[in-house]
């Protein structure tokens, strides 16, 4: 089984993992990892993949306990489907994560929305 991974640059502190198991030239098995740098820290905020035999996404402001997707499509489409959607609501999932982990007086250091195509 062939490893691929791919870092994609969301913003100037927020990252996109894609790591892809590829089996005679299919995709088995794959990840996506969204994570933030904020205060000098790295955190996972959001996490879709099909690791555990099922497709699962973890919404880390909530918990880390995986919560099941029920979607038949194909791979190639789940992947991008959940790219995208990421791509889209980053900022949006950053915010929920702060808000879930710190109290009021630090939430202003998010303020800044910066994008790099």
């Amino acid at each position: 089984m062939k490893t691929k991974k791919h870092i994609i640059q969301i913003a100037s502190e927020d990252l996109l993992d894609i790591t892809l198991f590829i089996e005679e030239r299919n995709v088995n098995k794959f990840s996506l990892n969204y994570r933030s740098l904020i205060k000098d820290k790295w955190y996972q905020i959001y996490r879709v993949d099909n690791y555990h035999g099922f497709l699962h996404e973890q919404r880390f402001w909530r918990t880390k306990i995986p919560i099941p997707l029920k979607e038949n499509e194909e791979i190639k489409y789940l992947i991008n489907k959940y790219k995208n959607r990421i791509l889209q609501n980053y900022y949006k999932y950053k915010t929920y994560f702060i808000n879930s982990r710190c109290d009021k007086n630090e939430r202003n250091f998010t303020k800044t929305k910066t994008r790099i195509n």
